[in-house]
């Protein structure tokens, strides 16, 4: 039966509702294709609008929305309306008035005005006060614009209740929030269940080349384009891409399919108009544009979507989607989307969509409401405030950075609204802001100012500074701790918890506060301040960097007495900043929201709190860095990486080229390799990848300039051989590269070297636990043999051999052997809540015999502790790498590096670690030259070195498979 449809006739009862009691702007959302125009051309109508206003992003939405309220819709094919009513006045706004004599003119004649923001916002201050005080009500259509700044100095500008905002995505990439009222909201679920949009169809490929990957998408998008024509469907095809010089080549796999009359879209190309006429005519079966021909354009035949690029934002993907999947239109079949899941985008959310075999018509929906709830979860949280309206600044933009003095609390009450009596010369501030969540016991205060310069005496240039005081109080019995963070340089805390808690309460300062660093393993100190003398002869220094060895030194020796410190370190395995001072507070360098903000407190004052914890521990947990001149003497380099900065990025960031140019690298496959262990030679290594090797010394040194020693230490190349390095925009020779990114050196007695820095750790080692090694039978074996090469294997090999004894042990094995390994063989296995990546380090016997010769140890010591990087990346790049390195290949022969397992259960797994599924890891040295009964105490205090780094930085522990 014809009428508005269920989400149409929610929505504007919900409109007519909200009038009645209207108390802020209203927020009607509802997907694409459900019929938004319609509800808005009632609302229109049932409310009896004296005079419209109606916003939209673009030209092309304007036009449609014109047409359709010049004619009411289909309220009238629905006998909603009248046929014989009249149809409103509407007026559509292409430029900016002259003057407002000219706009009053235009407003007396129209019952509804169309127009697009930009117009709106660039008008004369005169003009936008006229529009709204003369019209009545403003929709603002796609509203999820309307948090940026030209958009809301509009809109503020109109009372509260005359305002609707209609939207299909009320959520922002911004993370800011819609300002207003949800009043009805209507699902992506609902709306599939409800007939509204078309099942859709993915079809992914994976490819790591982009080159390839948009000729594969095109290949495929084509061949189901051709498809749904031989079966009648009236489809075309769009093929998205993020920037014009990306489209431009994209269309080049596209264009020799003259017979489906391709056509390439963007901003500013010749003929623009005339192509977007005969798109909409269906002359072009196959489109290559930039983006998604602007919002507002509707073409329910565009039935398959091609994503060459696609963007980080869940309501324009969203928007995206819902533009293929409209039931409207004649001869029309499901929506298919093609796009490559070897690159997915960024955001979570979108990154569950590109896992292989994932379902979009139940993935969507989740996402959709997922989003949703992330933001009516923002809202619950600030709508325990009381008064966010009168802010000046919205509450939900506020990102401190998390820090804190603690004060222990001892009454069972406390009053907020007393905060002005705790912060001095409070009558210097004219905007003064307050609120208070009660649930959250949370009060948050911004105040502001205007005063002069700090580089002049201007009376016409004033600073307008804001300041933030946020107090969290946790009531809970254990703890009862208020917490106070402020931007205020001056604040006085302890008289501003005095009054908002009315009786002295004491902070939580001195040397306690050292607590903070109680489980910190090898702490790296950055900056620390101690105190000399005694009584008023106190003195304050600094020690930062380098000098930070000296002001732990001058502590140990009791000349200095601790003050404050900054570091970063590990914690259960996961890496850790944070800064304390005996004054009371405490820091890290991190920021969050008022939430994380109160988390983040409560977690430091169960620490603060346990008198169980002894405030030195932090000199036992920390590393003293050293500047050193000359290589380190009685130990010997067992392993070289990357800079860890260069770890926080995907393997592909950094891509390699040799001289040649045949081929590029990057980190998967690709390595730094210690060449030269001799304690009496300088350092050297090399960057190796298949067909070229490229050397480097370490050069650690002193030269006198103009009389004075300075400091020489850099990383040379040796040889002819050359490699460039491109990141970002950047493109350098390697060895500048290695000059800027210094690789760390691991040496056999756990310390490490990073240029001319040298961390030592001062905690002893004991020898590794004989009992601990684990003895297999290797009859059979060539222990001169590690790698079993290509298929067919060298099956006396010991990596064969190995994989032959662990195969029914792992879901996965995969043989990772090769420049830029996680390990030569990695086994996975996945059970309830967890996936468990085993890392195997294989090491052949230096001539081929069981013994008890350390060199059997070093490099495979190295590689171990060099894997650990890999839990502390992203989840999903270890999965990448093996998709990335799934072939394997030795001149004219290659073959799968899968020995059990297949691709699926990988893509599987890969799908699980997005969805934040845990990993553990485990890691293996497998030397079978080494007897257990006769194992050195040289090769036991090697292989503790070794645990011991495994567990205080990873949580990890090694095990050891010997002979």
């Amino acid at each position: 039966m014809d009428g508005l449809r269920p989400p149409q006739l929610g929505a504007l009862y919900s409109i007519l509702s909200h009038i009645q009691n209207q108390s802020d702007k209203g927020i009607v959302v509802m997907p694409t294709g459900t019929g938004k125009t319609e509800t808005m051309i009632s609302a229109l109508i049932a409310n009896q609008c004296e005079k419209l206003l109606i916003s939209v992003p673009s030209d092309a939405l304007r036009e449609q929305l014109f047409k359709k309220f010049f004619t009411l819709g289909l309220l009238k094919d629905f006998n909603i309306v009248a046929t014989t009513a009249l149809n409103p006045i509407v007026g559509l706004i292409t430029k900016k008035f002259k003057s407002e004599d000219e706009l009053q003119k235009f407003l007396s004649k129209v019952n509804v005005v169309v127009t697009t923001m930009s117009i709106l916002s660039g008008s004369e201050q005169a003009q936008k006060a006229v529009m709204s005080d003369v019209f009545s009500h403003y929709f603002i259509d796609e509203a999820h614009h309307s948090e940026a700044k030209t958009w809301r100095d509009f809109i503020d500008l109109f009372d509260k209740n005359k305002v609707f905002l209609f939207t299909a995505t009320p959520f922002r990439n911004d993370q800011k929030k819609l300002d207003g009222k949800f009043i009805f909201e209507f699902s992506l679920k609902a709306a599939q269940e409800q007939g509204y949009y078309k099942k859709i169809v993915f079809k992914p490929i994976r490819e790591y080349n982009i080159e390839s990957a948009d000729k594969a998408i095109a290949e495929k998008a084509i061949s189901v384009l051709r498809e749904d024509l031989l079966k009648n469907l009236n489809h075309a095809l769009l093929a998205r891409c993020k920037t014009k010089n990306r489209a431009k080549e994209v269309f080049k796999f596209y264009s020799s399919h003259s017979d489906l009359s391709p056509v390439l879209v963007y901003t500013g190309i010749a003929g623009l108009k005339q192509k977007i006429e005969n798109i909409k005519l269906l002359k072009h079966r196959v489109i290559v544009c930039v983006d998604m021909l602007g919002e507002g354009f509707d073409l329910p035949e565009l039935k398959i979507a091609a994503i060459h690029d696609d963007r980080q934002s869940i309501p324009i993907m969203l928007q995206f989607i819902g533009r293929f999947t409209r039931t409207s239109g004649n001869n029309i079949g499901d929506a298919t989307f093609i796009t490559n899941t070897a690159y997915p985008p960024i955001q979570q959310e979108l990154d569950e969509l590109y896992a292989k075999g994932s379902d979009w018509n139940a993935l969507l929906p989740k996402i959709s409401e997922g989003a949703t709830k992330s933001q009516l979860d923002i809202q619950a949280f600030l709508g325990g405030f009381k008064n966010l309206e009168e802010s000046e600044i919205p509450f939900e933009s506020i990102s401190p950075a998390l820090s804190a003095v603690v004060y222990k609390v001892t009454c069972e009450r406390w009053s907020p609204n007393n905060w002005k009596e705790g912060v001095a010369n409070i009558e210097s501030y004219e905007h003064q802001f307050s609120d208070v969540n009660d649930n959250e016991k949370t009060l948050v205060v911004i105040l502001g100012k205007t005063g002069r310069t700090d580089w002049g005496t201007f009376d016409s240039v004033k600073n307008l500074q804001w300041e933030l005081l946020v107090v969290h109080w946790d009531k809970r019995k254990e703890s009862n701790l208020a917490y106070i963070h402020t931007s205020f340089k001056s604040l006085k805390s302890e008289k501003l918890i005095n009054a908002i808690f009315n009786e002295p309460n004491s902070i939580i300062n001195g040397m306690n506060v050292f607590r903070v660093f109680h489980d910190v393993k090898r702490l790296r100190l950055y900056n620390f301040g101690g105190r000399k003398g005694i009584g008023q002869d106190i003195s304050y220094q600094s020690f930062f960097g380098k000098n930070v060895e000296d002001g732990i030194k001058q502590l140990e020796q009791g000349t200095l007495k601790k003050n404050n410190a900054f570091g970063t370190g590990h914690t259960s395995g996961e890496q850790v900043s944070i800064g304390c001072s005996v004054k009371g507070k405490v820091w890290a360098y991190l920021r969050g929201n008022l939430k994380e903000l109160n988390d983040w407190c409560e977690n430091l004052g169960s620490i603060l709190i346990n008198d169980t914890i002894n405030p030195n521990i932090f000199l036992k947990n920390t590393i003293i860095p050293s500047v050193i001149t000359s290589r380190p003497i009685n130990t010997l380099p067992i392993a070289v990486d990357w800079n860890a900065e260069i770890y926080k990025h995907p393997e592909h960031r950094y891509s390699f080229k040799t001289k040649n140019n045949q081929k590029t690298y990057d980190l998967s496959n690709s390595e730094l390799n210690i060449i030269d262990t001799n304690v009496e030679n300088p350092i050297k290594f090399s960057w190796d990848c298949d067909d070229l090797s490229i050397e480097f010394e370490v050069i650690l040194g002193t030269k006198i300039i103009d009389g004075v020693s300075v400091s020489n230490c850099k990383i040379v190349k040796l040889g002819n051989a050359n490699a460039t390095v491109s990141y970002g925009s950047k493109v350098e020779k390697i060895e500048e590269f290695l000059n800027e990114f210094h690789p760390i050196i691991f040496f056999a007695d756990g310390s490490q070297l990073e240029l001319n820095y040298y961390f030592k750790p001062k905690d002893p080692v004991e020898n590794f636990d004989k009992e601990l090694l684990q003895s297999w039978n290797w009859d059979g074996v060539s222990l001169n043999k590690e790698s079993m090469g290509i298929a067919p294997y060298i099956q006396d090999s010991i990596q064969y051999q190995f994989i032959q004894k662990i195969k029914d042990d792992y879901d996965i094995i995969y043989d990772d052997d090769g420049s830029g390994e996680i390990a030569d063989v990695v086994a996975i296995n996945k059970s309830e809540g967890k996936i468990d990546i085993h890392l195997f380090h294989l090491k052949y016997a230096k001539g081929g015999k069981v013994g008890n010769n350390i060199d059997n140890f070093y490099q495979v010591c190295g590689q171990a502790q060099k894997s650990l990087n890999w839990k502390y990346r992203e989840g999903k790049e270890l999965f990448v790498h093996l998709f990335k390195r799934i072939v394997k290949k030795e001149k004219d022969k290659e073959c799968s590096r899968l020995i059990k397992g297949t691709e699926e259960e990988l893509e599987l797994l890969l799908t699980a670690v997005k969805w934040n599924l845990d990993t553990k890891f485990h890691i293996y040295i497998v030397q079978p030259s080494l007897s257990k009964e006769n194992a050195s105490d040289s090769i036991l205090s090697l292989l503790a070195v070794t645990s011991h780094y495994l567990a205080t930085v990873g949580d990890v522990n090694l095990q050891v498979i010997t002979s």
